[in-house]
């Protein structure tokens, strides 16, 4: 079962300009319901140390999407 995490995050000046980041988890530690927010906590904490103008609006854990790495 795959379980995608997917983060919005809004500028704090602006809430109308919002993003939503799905960030790449290593297979070597597979997603779960369970262990899904609290991967979320700490991959937001790390994005916004990257992007101190956004906030972070919601984490969302979702059943059965995969989505691909960009790039590769």
């Amino acid at each position: 079962m795959f379980v995608t995490l997917s983060m919005i995050f809004c500028l704090a000046s602006d809430p109308t300009q919002c993003q939503t980041i799905n960030p790449m988890v290593p297979d070597t530690e597979p997603l779960t319901m369970s262990s899904c927010p609290i991967a979320g906590q700490i991959e937001s904490a790390k994005w916004i140390n990257d992007h101190p103008k956004y906030e972070l609006q919601r984490i969302q854990c979702t059943v059965g999407k995969r989505f691909k790495q960009q790039g590769v």
